[in-house]
């Protein structure tokens, strides 16, 4: 066996053939003499090698080689994460790889390209999802089966980023698919070869011994001299063998310590290749160091090029000359270097602009299309700086947008007609081009169609969003951005023309939708200002298109079809909610009424989203004032109610924030709150709309009030609002002038219960409903007022008809219409209306001019009833009368037994005080009771004395019936103590 220490300082091996000859005794003693210095060798050599370790631990890399190995330990996370088909996490992993291929862009540059790995990863990525693809529709066709609504997103997501992404990497993906072998890294190639190394080793397993001890000495040796290699294999023949022959176990592990402290010497061992294998390592690190100076100092210059302005990298890239032509393929390149600037760290937005303009000229001499592909980058440079969901755009920057946008539109029709030329049939012009050219090509007619599109609404959701968060409404600031709907409105109507020219019904339905929402609120006299406005500005050839029709519902419904082609539910339904909208606003509610109904709008807009609710509840608000102005009273209170109940007309119609205290939200509800607001010039004006609802629950609830009082099991509440609105103001101490228009309605409902139908009208006179009311003709407000004037005069003859007609054995006709300033034929109707009905029990006289009520004759039992009732009325009241002398209060009602087994429970607020009519009168009444509950129902007739007394009579029966036939809990009689006002003779 060889000597370690000869081998551990590079000295040759000096054992001899003798030493195989030594007896066996002396063997002992020079294995003892060997493993005492091998063994501190062996530990120095260790603790070498720990330091080696730790060396290696410090060593610096740099910036780019740490991003590069993010960069593959990202992809193999994409890999694990394909296996799983996490679609989600798959977008991250896809967005991440691509941004740290940006931030090695040097590098890439430098090498000619991204990396093969890179490039491998993306072609993985892209035939993972074709084939998913493919496997869903077939598993759709077939057997119906599709993932859930959130997986399918995902992947939708997944495939549209991955179709972009790739693009710009398309010539290295064809060139892997070409030729993979190419992207092979070293490791797989040496794989590759040892795969095949080991099968040649497989087939040649029948060698003999000796070969594999030689490779196996081969192996141990680690660029030893050849004659170190010998006489180790000489020395440890004797090892080997019995290792071969089956020797003890711990033979055999000393046989491998000492390999391995061979191995561990064997790093020290300081040879020519190792010291040039160093010098190579320090001449590498110093390059790598300048390299790294070198681009700090360009990221400097960089920096100062981008800070000084464009001047300077013209000076700088004097030597450069621009080429005097390019080829559509050399343009293309160029515009898409110059739009990778884009989102780039020290990116000059005036630079981008000027760079692309020099090139327009080149574009120019090679069609409309390539023209369209460098205006459609410049225009999505415009929309980089949108802001957030909260900030719109400047105007400045939407100005120079709409600029480009409006030059697009002659190119689009140019390269519309070039594609119609070329033999395109009609089925493919219809479609917008859509299969003729390459789809992949950005400079196809179909994609700079759909970018010009996606500009136009862009366009129109930026200036939506300038007006809806402008604060200062009134400033002059939202006037200018409320003037450039008018630019906004001329592109409209040019790309709207352009549509139905070339009959693309998809694209036409967009447009007629945006068209549509910019039109609907507005009435004929302010669209037709705008119309005239615009139309002096433009060219002789374009005004005939700008002339408000004098039929705005034809126009309307023929925009409304439009939207209807494209087959979109949720377009389709909000056409036809704006077209319902500007019909209820210019007075024609049936056709609206109908409109909504037919298309059973009221539940559909419930399954819509929440901007098309709005315009639902916009919609009923404008059609309940719309049926306020003709008078239809009860169709205007229907609509009404649904808005204005609950006091949340406000948040409703989406025009301002509702706050009170058991209403809570979060952050977030207050921001999807905020996001939904319109603008204040699309406002409904809630003063208006909150004036016309009371109006119409006075008209209608006054009287319901009054027959309730002679009808109690007619229960029926029109309004709670006005209800509750008279409760408070009955309750108040003092009640002075009203001071807002729902005061006003309530003193007005307040004199309409007396019948006092001029004290009604004079305090709705001054109102400011009647200057609004109207949106198309304001004069009409005046012609308003009159109407519910007379509307006022109808319901207070019916509300006196109702409260008074048990007192009365006959009205005059005349006497009637000297009352309410009603003509004779309208008081008539009225009547023969009430009786029709049966709301009143009267009948005319022979000659029409009298109104003779019924009173119903009572029976003996009645009679029997009242007089019953007539004596424990008085017996009660001499109690009290007892009672109140001795303790001077009501001390009956606290000395009273329990609550239910008294004789008479009564409130004492409803003690009648009623007096027996001179005449002699009869008073009768039936009632019904039973376990303490009861209800009076009675009539009072009288022949003997003079009428003024009768309504005393009935006070008195009432507070009777109310002692009779109140319950347990001591409810008051329905009859009320207060005679009525008897009318002029």
């Amino acid at each position: 066996m060889a000597s370690a220490p000869n081998k551990f300082w590079g000295g040759a091996s000096s054992s001899s053939g003798s030493d195989s000859d030594d007896s066996s005794e002396d063997q002992p003693q020079v294995q003892a003499a060997q493993a005492a210095p091998r063994r501190q060798m062996a530990r120095w050599a260790e603790e070498s090698s720990s330091e080696e370790e730790q060396a290696q631990k410090r060593v610096v890399r740099s910036h780019t080689d740490k991003r590069y190995e993010q960069l593959m330990e990202r992809i193999k996370l994409m890999k694990n994460h394909i296996k799983i088909d996490d679609f989600g996490t798959l977008i991250t992993d896809y967005e991440a790889i691509l941004k740290m291929l940006e931030k090695l862009r040097m590098v890439v540059e430098q090498d000619g390209g991204p990396p093969n790995g890179f490039i491998k990863a993306i072609y993985t990525v892209e035939t993972y999802v074709e084939k998913t693809h493919l496997e869903l529709t077939e598993k759709k066709q077939s057997k119906g089966e599709k993932l859930s609504e959130n997986k399918q997103r995902a992947f939708n997501t997944l495939r549209a980023k991955v179709r972009k992404g790739n693009r710009q990497f398309q010539a290295d993906l064809d060139r892997l698919k070409d030729h993979p072998e190419e992207f092979e890294s070293e490791e797989e190639k040496e794989a590759a070869s040892g795969g095949s190394d080991s099968e040649s080793d497989k087939a040649s397993s029948g060698s003999s011994s000796g070969s594999d001890d030689s490779s196996d000495s081969s192996s141990d040796s680690d660029s030893d001299s050849d004659s170190d290699s010998d006489s180790d294999s000489s020395g440890s023949s004797s090892e080997s063998d019995s290792y071969k022959t089956g020797g003890s176990e711990d033979s055999d592990d000393d046989a491998d310590t000492e390999a391995a402290r061979e191995k561990k010497m064997l790093r020290w061992l300081i040879t020519p290749d190792k010291l040039a294998e160093r010098e190579k390592k320090a001449a590498a690190a110093r390059q790598k160091e300048e390299e790294n100076k070198l681009k700090d100092q360009e990221k400097r210059d960089r920096k100062k090029k981008t800070d000084d302005g464009p001047k300077q990298e013209r000076v700088a890239k004097k030597g450069e000359k621009e080429p005097d032509e390019y080829s559509p393929d050399e343009l293309m390149k160029k515009v898409t270097e110059v739009a990778q600037q884009r989102g780039r760290r020290g990116f000059d937005r005036k630079q981008y602009m000027d760079k692309l303009s020099q090139l327009m000229v080149h574009a120019a001499k090679q069609g409309p299309r390539a023209q369209l592909y460098i205006y459609s980058s410049m225009v999505s440079a415009d929309f980089d700086n949108t802001g957030s969901a909260f900030a719109s755009m400047k105007i400045e920057n939407w100005n120079e947008a709409l600029d480009k946008v409006n030059k697009m539109l002659p190119l689009l029709v140019a390269s519309f007609q070039e594609m119609k030329e070329s033999g395109a049939d009609e089925t493919t012009l219809a479609a917008g081009g859509e299969g003729f050219s390459d789809s992949e090509d950005p400079r196809s007619h179909a994609r700079q169609q759909e970018l010009f599109l996606a500009f136009v609404e862009k366009l129109d959701d930026e200036l939506y969003k300038a007006l809806q968060f402008m604060t200062d409404v009134y400033g002059t600031e939202y006037m200018e951005i409320l003037g450039n709907c008018s630019k906004f409105l001329v592109l409209l109507k040019r790309t709207l023309k352009f549509m139905e020219d070339t009959k693309q019904q998809q694209h036409l339905g967009v447009i007629a939708m945006r068209l549509m929402e910019q039109l609907y609120y507005k009435p004929d006299t302010l669209n037709s200002a705008v119309y005239e406005a615009i139309h002096f500005t433009l060219p002789e050839e374009e005004k005939p298109d700008w002339v408000w029709p004098e039929d705005s519902r034809a126009f309307i419904g023929k925009l409304t079809r439009y939207a209807y082609a494209t087959g979109a539910v949720r377009m389709q339904r909000r056409a036809c909610l704006c077209q319902a909208y500007h019909l209820a606003m210019h007075d024609h509610f049936q056709v609206a009424r109908d409109l909504l109904h037919l298309g059973k709008m009221q539940e559909e807009a419930l399954e819509q989203d929440v901007h098309t609710q709005i315009l639902y509840n916009r919609v009923l608000a404008q059609m309940g004032l719309c049926a306020f102005r003709l008078g239809k009273i009860q169709e205007a209170h229907n609509c009404l109610m649904d808005v204005c109940m609950g006091n949340k007309a406000r948040e409703l119609l989406a025009q301002g924030l509702s706050f009170s205290k058991n209403n809570d939200r979060t952050e977030e509800q207050e921001k999807a709150e905020r996001l939904r607001q319109l603008p204040y010039h699309m406002h409904v004006n809630l003063e208006v709309l909150e004036s016309a609802h009371h109006i119409c629950a006075m008209l209608l609830e006054v009287p319901n009030l009054a027959m309730q009082s002679i009808d109690p099991n007619n229960k029926r509440i029109l309004s709670r609002v006005l209800r509750r609105a008279l409760d408070q103001y009955d309750k108040q101490p003092f009640t002075g002038p009203p001071e807002n228009a729902k005061e006003a309605v309530v003193c007005a409902a307040k004199a309409l219960q007396r019948g006092d139908w001029q004290s009604a009208c004079s305090a709705l006179e001054d109102l400011k409903i009647w200057d609004h009311i109207h949106p198309v003709v304001p004069e009409n407000g005046a012609k308003i007022k009159e109407m519910i004037k007379e509307k006022i005069k109808t319901e207070a003859l019916r509300t006196y008809l109702f409260a008074y007609s048990s007192i009365y054995d006959a009205f005059h006709l005349d006497q009637l219409v000297g009352m309410f300033d009603l003509p004779p034929k309208t008081v008539h109707s009225i009547v023969s209306k009430m009786m029709i009905k049966e709301e009143i029990t009267a009948f005319w006289d022979e000659s029409s001019k009298f109104v003779l009520v019924q009173h119903a004759e009572p029976s003996p039992l009645q009679r029997l009833a009242l007089t019953l009732a007539d004596r424990g009325a008085q017996a009660v009241e001499n109690n009290e009368r007892l009672v109140d002398q001795k303790t001077g209060g009501y001390g009956f009602r606290e000395q009273r037994p329990n609550q239910g087994q008294g004789r008479w429970e009564q409130d004492g607020g409803g003690r009648g005080k009623g007096r027996f009519g001179k005449g002699g009168g009869m008073q009768m009444m039936d009632g019904k009771g039973g376990k303490g509950k009861g209800r009076g129902k009675g009539v009072v007739t009288g022949t003997g004395g003079p009428p003024k007394n009768r309504g005393w009579e009935n006070a008195r029966a009432g507070a009777i019936r109310g002692s009779i036939g109140a319950s347990g809990t001591g409810q008051r009689g329905w009859a009320t103590n207060a005679a009525p006002a008897r009318p002029p003779a």
